[in-house]
């Protein structure tokens, strides 16, 4: 029983490792949705702003939690806002333009974004199916008696570490 053990832990090991590969393009695409989310409630208020702007004749200062999420967003437009907004006296009708502009840009990219998350959910649930295969077939290996060579236990994280690579890349989408 004693050269069993390290076996033991190194399989131990070794699922640790593949249930946070298999879970890595889960977790990714779940942080990509919480950043459509993001997008969509900013662009939603820059639409208010616009709003108020054209109902009003002076331009408001931009509020400081809608900067800092813009920001965190890291839009390349929303310099055009900012510029905008920066201008001396800048006309509220080119400033309502130019935010319901950016609120349009990121509202078609959050549903880009989106639809694309959705179109490779199946494929990322049969990859992490396909994913569970080599790791289940370890556990009944080494339930039958068979012990595992850590070389092979290498070889297989290594195997599952490039599924789960591609994995990450099906579930990040940027335009």
């Amino acid at each position: 029983m004693g050269p069993a053990v390290p076996t033991d832990a190194a399989l131990l090991a070794s699922l640790v490792v593949f249930a946070t590969l298999i879970a890595l393009p889960a977790l990714a695409a779940a942080h990509q949705r919480r950043a459509m989310r993001e997008t969509s409630e900013v662009a939603a208020a820059l639409s208010a702003l616009a709003v108020d702007v054209r109902k009003g004749t002076a331009c408001p200062s931009l509020d400081a939690s809608l900067w800092r999420r813009a920001q965190r967003l890291q839009a390349p437009e929303f310099a055009a806002l900012l510029l905008v907004h920066e201008l001396p006296q800048p006309s509220p009708q080119l400033l309502a333009d130019t935010a319901q502009r950016l609120a349009l840009r990121l509202k078609r990219r959050a549903a880009f974004e989106r639809k694309m998350l959705a179109r490779t959910a199946s494929g990322r649930r049969r990859g992490a199916v396909a994913a569970s295969m080599p790791p289940l077939a370890l556990v009944l290996l080494h339930a039958g008696g068979i012990d595992i060579p850590f070389p092979a236990l290498l070889l297989v994280i290594a195997i599952e570490a490039c599924g789960c690579w591609l994995l990450w890349r099906v579930a990040r989408v940027e335009i």
